[in-house]
């Protein structure tokens, strides 16, 4: 660390030539050099890299990383076939396949850990490399942060689509908690800064509500065998208030008076989950057992959702026995909805805009240590000089100033 190479690395990414050549090994080099000990001393490469401003090679380096995660999902598309899901598939099984070990579900083309950690780095150390992101036609491998803990400063339908499509995808045998907790926080801290910002998102709301219902029933259909590893109760409480989120704030942040209409419209259709969520919380808090006051508050949790289904299912009902219409329409529904807001009663929530800060020490440095440890391992199986004599490397690394 005495010497430092850190100017020489910045050359060979704003460099067009240079880049091409040695690119991506500057920037795994990069972020090798910005993880080396950094949890026991002071790192002067995180320093640096939080500092850089130079247009070039910022744009250099997201343009490394764009090449490597497009050349990866090209891989990734020419050897699984069978895959119908499109690029946000393969962006969330990639970054999924570095936690996930079901032999069923491993990709046949090996995660690029080290150009996930270059942009976990970048964009958690240097909000500049946010910006460049989107002018390199890089936004989309930004999404992949999220999953490496840190969150961009701007909301997008891109993050949404990216967690509705984690949540669909992974609904498996060995279930990645830690993952879907990771994607559903992630959810409400672009619900918080929608909030705080009075952002009206343009998105198609009903694919989030869907998922997060589907991803309920998944819990109350393998309660027993899940209840054995997780802690159901932790994710469904993240669940619901999501959904108290929507309902408390939706307001400020929905892009228009329908989409909230379509919230409760959702919540009444899917009412059954609800009910019987709040029927196995409920016999879980009021057992004596280990899940007890995690059910707890997921049982106070589903007030407001509740009273939304109380309140509304009765007034569906008898408007469809009034019409004689045996199966109302959508449009009947949300008609009844509409005409209905006025008599309904909801219960302030407080605190649900409120989300801990991400902190990579201490929570996440074992995780970052055995990451870099792998990273390290694999650099040096693969590593080869054998592309440039050692003479023409010297004369290359002597002109740098």
């Amino acid at each position: 660390m005495i010497n430092s190479i850190f100017e020489a690395i910045l050359q060979i990414l704003s460099d067009v030539s240079s880049r091409g050549q040695h690119g991506y090994d500057a920037v795994v080099l990069l972020a090798l050099l910005v993880n080396y000990r950094k949890y026991e001393s002071v790192n002067p490469y995180i320093v640096k890299l939080s500092i850089v401003d130079d247009e070039p090679t910022l744009d250099g380096m997201g343009m490394v990383v764009h090449q490597a995660l497009t050349e990866y999902n090209r891989q990734y598309k020419d050897k699984e076939e069978e895959n119908q899901g499109g690029f946000f598939s393969t962006l969330t099984s990639m970054v999924g396949s570095m936690f996930i070990a079901d032999a069923d579900e491993k990709l046949s083309v090996q995660t690029n850990e080290a150009i996930l950690l270059a942009l976990y780095e970048a964009v958690h150390l240097n909000r500049n490399f946010i910006t460049v992101l989107a002018q390199v036609r890089c936004v989309t491998s930004t999404m992949m942060q999220s999953f490496c803990f840190s969150f961009p400063s701007f909301p997008s339908s891109l993050h949404v689509d990216l967690m509705v499509e984690f949540i669909v995808t992974h609904m498996m045998k060995d279930f990645p908690m830690d993952l879907y907790l990771r994607c559903v926080q992630i959810i409400h801290k672009l619900l918080c800064y929608q909030k705080k910002c009075r952002i009206r998102l343009h998105y198609t709301w009903r694919e989030l509500w869907s998922a997060l219902i589907n991803l309920l029933k998944f819990l109350l259909s393998n309660e027993t065998t899940l209840l054995a590893k997780h802690n159901i109760f932790h994710l469904a409480l993240l669940v619901v208030n999501l959904f108290n989120m929507f309902i408390t704030y939706g307001d400020t942040f929905l892009p228009t008076s329908n989409s909230y209409d379509e919230l409760y419209y959702e919540i009444v259709r899917m009412h059954q989950v609800f009910d019987n969520l709040y029927c196995m919380v409920l016999r879980v808090s009021t057992n004596t057992g280990q899940w007890k006051e995690a059910a707890s508050k997921v049982t106070h949790a589903l007030v407001n959702v509740r009273a939304i289904i109380n309140h509304f299912n009765p007034k569906i009902e008898s408007y469809a026995a009034v019409n004689h219409i045996s199966q109302l329409s959508e449009e009947q529904v949300l008609e009844v909805v509409r005409s209905n807001y006025d008599t309904l009663t909801l219960k302030l929530q407080d605190g649900l805009d409120q989300f801990e800060r991400y902190s990579e020490q201490p929570k996440e440095a074992a995780f970052f240590k055995e990451l870099v440890r792998s990273i390290s391992l694999n650099v040096r199986k693969n590593v080869s000089l054998n592309t440039l004599s050692q003479d023409v490397l010297l004369k290359e690394f002597s002109t740098i100033s």
